[in-house]
């Protein structure tokens, strides 16, 4: 099978399956995608109102990490 081809070093992240994937390890959060007036998706992650992440305590960092890494197709990893 021919490689694509592709300017992008990990893939194209699809930020529906990065939220599905993405769970916060410190409480029960909802996410989901939202289109901005501009076409742009973002990814909204509700926290529970006592979550330290929502508070800003703790780093959304190694949540996000993980979910992104989930998405990433078998062809690019290691």
């Amino acid at each position: 099978m021919e490689p694509q081809r592709t300017d992008y070093l990990i893939g194209c992240i699809n930020p529906d399956a990065v939220a599905a994937t993405y769970r916060c390890g410190h409480c029960n959060s909802e996410t989901g995608t939202y289109l901005d007036d501009n076409g742009i998706t973002h990814i909204a992650v509700h926290h529970d109102d006592g979550c330290p992440v929502l508070a800003g305590t703790l780093s959304t960092t190694p949540d996000t990490l993980r979910a992104l890494a989930s998405t990433i197709p078998a062809t690019f990893r290691a």
